[in-house]
Order: C-alpha cells, then sequence, then structure tokens
C-alpha cells in the first residue's frame, strides 16, 4: 500500500510540475524528487517554490544590494557561506560558527566563516544559483541528484539523461554571497594590502594600493622584521633552529612550536612543542624542515631566507600561490587562503 501511494505521488508532481520527464539515466532518482517536492509543496506553503532553468527549486531569497555576479569566466571566484541539508533535513555540512556550535559539532582548530570557491568548482545546481544573484544576497535552494555534478551541459534535460551519479542526492544549501571578483591572486593580494595596513602601519602605510605594490620583488610576499639579529651573518648552507605559528588572516592559529600558543588556540595538547631544526641552501627553494628534511611551503621558506642573524624575528606574510592554493589544508586552513608565519631563529635545544 505503502509503494502505491509513492507512485501516485509521483504521478501528481509529474503533472504539478507541467512537463513530463524523458526516460533516462535519472529516471527512478526524478520520480523520487517530483514525489517529494509535492509533499513538501503541501507542508511548507510559505516557500516559493520558484523552479530554475536547470530544475532546482528557489525556497528563499534575499536580494542583495552588491554587483550581480553576472557573466562567468575562466577567472570567476565567489567567497560564500553556506549550509548543506539533505532532504530530511539532516545538517551534512556548514560554515558557520555558531550553527556548529548549536549542533555540538564546532571544532575550534577549524575554520569557520566564507570560503572561497572557483566556479567551476560549485556543483551545477549550486552554480546556477549563485549565477543569478547579488552579492550580499541569500538563497535557500533544493538541488536534485543529477545537478549535484561538477559537469556542464547546455539543457536541464541533458543533466538528466547524461549524469550519472549515484551517490547524489537532494540537497538544500542555505547560501549567502559575500563577494564575486575576477582573478584569485589579485584578490589575494588586495587582501594583504589591507591586512598590511592594518596591522603593520609603520612599515607600510595606511593606503593598501601602495602596500600591495610593495612587495620585494616577488609578488604576493611580504617580510617585516619584529626584532632585529644579535648579528647580521652568512645564513646559507647551514642549520638554524627556530619557534614558528602560522595563522590564518583572521587571527586563527592553525600550527605552531610553542606549547602555551598550542593550549591558548585549542591545538594538540600531547604534541612535544619544541624549536625546530631548519636546513638552508643557496636560495629559498633549498630550504627543508627537521630531521626528515621536508620540504616546506614556498611562502614560509621565503620567510626564511630573508632573515640574516641569530634571533632575529620577522612575520612572512603572503598569497594563496605561496602556501597551499586551491586545496588548502585539512580542516584549519581553507582554500585559497593567505597566510602569516611568525619566525624567531632561537638557539638549539
Amino acid at each position: 500500500m505503502k509503494k502505491l501511494i509513492i507512485i501516485s505521488l509521483a504521478v501528481l508532481a509529474l503533472c504539478a510540475c507541467g512537463k513530463t520527464r524523458k526516460t533516462g539515466t535519472n529516471e527512478a532518482a526524478g520520480r523520487q524528487f517530483d514525489a517529494w517536492v509535492y509533499v513538501q509543496k503541501q507542508k511548507a506553503t510559505g516557500y516559493l517554490w520558484k523552479q530554475t532553468a536547470l530544475g532546482s527549486y528557489i525556497l528563499e531569497e534575499t536580494v542583495g544590494t552588491g554587483e550581480p555576479v553576472g557573466e562567468l569566466t575562466d577567472s570567476t571566484y565567489f567567497r560564500v557561506e553556506y549550509t548543506v541539508r539533505s532532504a530530511d533535513g539532516t545538517i551534512a555540512s556548514t560554515t558557520s560558527r555558531k550553527l556548529a556550535q548549536q549542533l555540538g559539532t564546532y571544532d575550534e582548530t577549524c575554520y569557520y566563516g566564507p570560503v572561497t570557491m572557483y566556479a567551476g568548482g560549485l556543483y551545477a545546481g549550486v552554480e546556477e544559483a549563485v549565477c543569478g544573484m547579488r552579492q550580499g544576497g541569500k538563497l535557500k535552494i533544493v538541488v536534485p541528484p543529477w545537478l549535484v555534478t561538477y559537469d556542464r551541459y547546455d539543457t536541464a534535460d541533458d543533466y538528466f539523461d547524461k549524469v550519472s551519479n549515484s551517490d547524489a542526492v537532494t540537497c538544500i544549501y542555505d547560501i549567502e554571497l559575500v563577494e564575486c571578483f575576477e582573478g584569485i591572486k589579485q584578490w589575494g593580494a588586495d587582501s594583504l594590502g589591507r591586512y598590511l595596513t592594518a596591522h603593520f602601519p609603520s612599515v607600510y602605510g595606511t593606503d593598501p594600493v601602495k602596500a600591495v605594490a610593495d612587495s620585494s620583488g616577488t609578488f604576493g610576499f611580504y617580510y617585516v622584521r619584529t626584532k632585529e639579529p644579535k648579528e647580521v651573518k652568512e645564513m646559507t648552507d647551514t642549520t638554524v633552529y627556530i619557534n614558528y605559528t602560522g595563522r590564518l588572516l583572521n587571527g586563527q592559529v592553525f600550527d605552531t612550536t610553542i606549547r602555551d600558543t598550542a593550549i591558548k588556540y585549542g591545538l594538540n595538547r600531547d604534541k612535544t612543542y619544541e624549536p625546530v631544526s631548519i636546513s638552508l641552501g643557496d636560495t629559498w627553494s633549498d630550504v627543508k624542515m627537521g630531521s626528515e628534511s621536508t620540504k616546506v611551503i614556498s611562502g614560509f621558506a621565503r620567510t626564511l631566507a630573508r632573515m640574516s642573524g641569530p634571533f632575529e624575528a620577522g612575520s612572512g606574510i603572503f598569497i594563496e600561490s605561496l602556501g597551499y592554493g586551491y586545496s588548502g589544508s585539512g580542516s584549519s586552513i581553507p582554500a585559497y587562503a593567505p597566510l602569516r608565519f611568525d619566525v624567531e631563529l632561537v638557539e638549539q635545544p
């Protein structure tokens, strides 16, 4: 009896949608989705239920006051806050610190806040929704399984007929479009310009544009000496010891060699915290860390290469391409994140 009811609901939903779906890869998923939509429309009458060209449903919409997204290019990026729910309302992921705290899933070592995404790195159904937004706008949208894909086609029927993704499910997205821009490197440099003038005005002044231009010959890299060395000496083909702290531009620490700092920011208390050895070669690209001679990210290596003697301390601040790039690192460093490393040369422990 239950099965007959579900099939009946599916037929009603097809009629309600005003079109007949083709038989294709997602035929069964289509029937289930249409039945779910039909039932939910009866329950949630306060929603818009505005269908998009590709077949998602906009439930809520707050129009932003900023610029519209417009036509996408190969260098279009979005900064968004989002929460993803399954069709039954279960939250799968969120960028909201407050919501994570309410759910009891909050981890102070994780990053919460706007995340940066390349347009092609969004699911097709999400990209379609974001493209119709203005910056500062918000959407709640239901995305069917065949639009939970990175593939791109021209029509709704193409997605329904061609997308094969057995793991995909209906998802409900709450999206806030914080920012849309062209060119990740320039965006990163502009972010650093604002950061440098806010945190080091005695060095970089108060004009972010001028601060960005003063990158010491390497686009997107900046070094600020915070303590003079005890003596200036040759720093090549040698081993030194350092303490360091790595942080995001919002101040969140993701790595350190200093126990008190680790405790303050909720990092692993069982780890051994002590200065680490650094092998220096002729150039920054020769820098390696620890007894296993581990390669380090470019921005960190360039920071060490700028240091000129024992007990010097300084901060290396750099764009994403000199850090962890499009992938980020774990749950603490998001994709495309500019970084700051505070480093001090110390005695061998």
